[in-house]
């Protein structure tokens, strides 16, 4: 069993198609040699058997000469056994190049989509980013199975064109021209096929993203009433898809039958003008007859041309589909020009945004109010580089000259929308590994989640379904918060974290993270974004914006005595609060 090679840390060259090619067949040079080599001895094999027939009539049986006849018999049968074993080597390791290619690519779109995080989504959609980790994952595979098959083509014609050579000039010449010639009319078909296959392969994402939306905002979509229109928009793109589909099928039509028509017009030609050169006595029965199995044998090499001239084809729309995917910068350079060193020490930093002059300071548990919610998810990716806008800075140096790594381990995220994925609850709220037993008690009991745990057969070793279907939505809120504080960031930054849970619930939960961080030694900052009065009372400092501006700093009684707005805002927020799980 062959083993995958490893991509290394530089991954596979990736600037273009091609390249992307060469080094695929790169980290599997001595099978692809090997295939191809076999597809070579395999193809050429089968073409001089023609000549071992021809042989043994004009040598054995034009001259009753039982010596020769057997002489040339064993030699046909010694090119059927070659072809038979070479055959059985090529597609045996055709087939394992094609799988190892497929395996590579993954692993290169796994690895760089990891990378890429969270500036992906604004690149490339859903659908698109499905289709080219499964679909073009499995297609690229085709290129290294059809290409040791074309390059046999390519032999096994040579050899049967010196091989009329030798015996007739002329007939060795007319194959000489009319090949090229009839392969070059056919393959004029190759672009329009290669141009319809990427409009079918973009509306294929499209399609899948339109599905994905769908499935995600079901929900949603039947509260507002919404799902027939994206019902209809979803008909609409299926019928174009469908439409693109059919345009493919015609193109692959039309080099299918060109497929077909070409080797039966060089047949058709070889062994009609061999047949006159007979008739003229300037050929033998034996030479016709060598010329009618070249002509026949040709059907073969010329049709794995025109079908691996397709999948080539394929195989290359696919690889620059996956290429471009690859080429998606990470956001994980600094500015040119400005020196990458690292801030303050861990706990001594603070967080500020130019724009809208917010100021976390180190080791405080600081809450946000804003007039409009957009603002508080705007100035959350800001403030956590999600979004590379305004001018935040980490202890006065700006997030955009420092390298993405640095500045996700100092400053996390959370979002609502954050997802679980398939896997024990353990690994899915401290994917690192590192949290012992107690830290990850810790984390719970502050998040309000010991008794989600508890409730489970088997605790933190129960399996986790993906995106944790198993869960209530103020189940996975409370996980999500535990997970958090598990990841011991610097900066953690929530979004309305406890919009999910019942009142009581919530404010257990602001009572917990006031607790924690009563603490001096702490050393981190937690920065919340609501504006449940719940969680504004209990924190530390709370900041009041308006307009994409922090209009005024204060603990919440100060803010509810000196503006009015703040009052309104929370008193608003307050009256509509129910309980909405648990």
């Amino acid at each position: 069993m062959q083993r995958i090679p490893g991509l290394g840390a530089e991954g596979l060259d990736h600037r273009s198609p091609a390249r992307y090619f060469f080094a695929l067949a790169g980290k599997q040079w001595a099978a692809t040699i090997w295939g191809s080599t076999a597809s070579v001895i395999s193809m050429a094999s089968q073409a001089l058997i023609p000549v071992a027939i021809g042989r043994a009539i004009d040598l054995g049986i034009a001259r009753n000469n039982t010596r020769e006849v057997v002489q040339w018999s064993m030699a046909v049968l010694l090119l059927a056994m070659l072809r038979s074993v070479f055959g059985i080597a090529f597609y045996r390791h055709s087939v394992t190049t094609r799988t190892v290619t497929g395996c590579l690519t993954m692993r290169m779109v796994t690895r760089h989509v990891t990378r890429l995080g969270a500036s992906l989504p604004r690149r490339q959609g859903d659908g698109d980013l499905i289709a080219t980790s499964t679909a073009d994952a499995a297609t690229i595979g085709l290129g290294p199975l059809y290409a040791g098959r074309v390059l046999a083509s390519v032999v096994a014609v040579a050899v049967v064109t010196v091989a009329m050579l030798m015996i007739s000039v002329p007939l060795g010449l007319l194959v000489l021209v009319t090949i090229p010639v009839l392969s070059g009319l056919s393959g004029l078909l190759l672009r329009p096929l290669h141009r319809r296959q990427d409009e079918y392969r973009s509306q294929q994402g499209r399609l899948a993203g339109r599905a994905v939306d769908i499935a995600s905002g079901l929900r949603v979509l039947q509260g507002v009433g919404g799902e027939r229109r994206f019902a209809a928009r979803f008909r609409a793109d299926s019928a174009r898809l469908r439409l693109a589909d059919i345009d493919v099928a015609r193109a692959e039509a039309d080099l299918e039958g060109a497929r077909v028509l070409v080797p039966g017009l060089v047949t058709v030609i070889v062994t009609y003008t061999a047949a006159l050169l007979v008739l003229d006595h300037r050929l033998s029965i034996g030479q016709l007859v060598a010329f009618y199995g070249f002509a026949t044998f040709l059907v073969l090499p010329l049709a794995d041309l025109m079908e691996g001239a397709s999948e080539v084809t394929r195989s290359w729309v696919a690889a620059g589909r996956v290429t471009r995917l690859l080429n998606f910068e990470a956001q994980d350079r600094g500015t040119p020009g400005v020196p990458v060193s690292a801030p303050e020490a861990r706990g001594g930093a603070h967080l500020t945004d130019g724009v809208s002059g917010l100021t976390v300071p180190p080791s405080t548990f600081m809450a946000v109010a804003c007039a409009d919610a957009a603002d508080a998810d705007a100035l959350a990716r800001r403030v956590t580089r999600f979004e590379d806008s305004g001018d935040p800075a980490l202890d006065g140096m700006p997030l955009s000259s420092l390298p993405l790594h640095v500045v996700r381990s100092r400053v996390l995220l959370c979002l609502n929308s954050d997802r679980f994925f398939a896997g024990t609850v353990r690994e899915e709220i401290a994917p690192d590994g590192t949290a012992d037993d107690e830290e990850i008690a810790t984390a719970l009991r502050i998040a309000c989640a010991t008794d989600i745990i508890d409730a489970l057969s088997a605790g933190l070793e129960t399996q986790m379904a993906g995106r944790g279907r198993t869960f209530s939505g103020g189940q996975l809120q409370r996980l999500r918060f535990a997970r958090a504080l598990l990841a011991n960031a610097e900066f953690t930054v929530l979004v309305e974290p406890t919009n999910a849970v019942d009142a009581y619930t919530e404010y257990r939960m602001a009572e917990n993270i006031a607790g924690f961080h009563s603490s001096p030694s702490v050393g981190r900052s937690t920065l919340v974004f609501t504006v449940s009065p719940s969680v504004l009372q209990q924190a530390q400092q709370v900041a009041y914006v308006e307009n994409a501006r922090v209009l005024a700093i204060g603990t919440h009684e100060e803010l509810l005595e000196s503006h009015a707005a703040y009052r309104v805002l929370v008193a608003r927020d307050d009256a509509s609060q129910v309980g909405i799980g648990i």
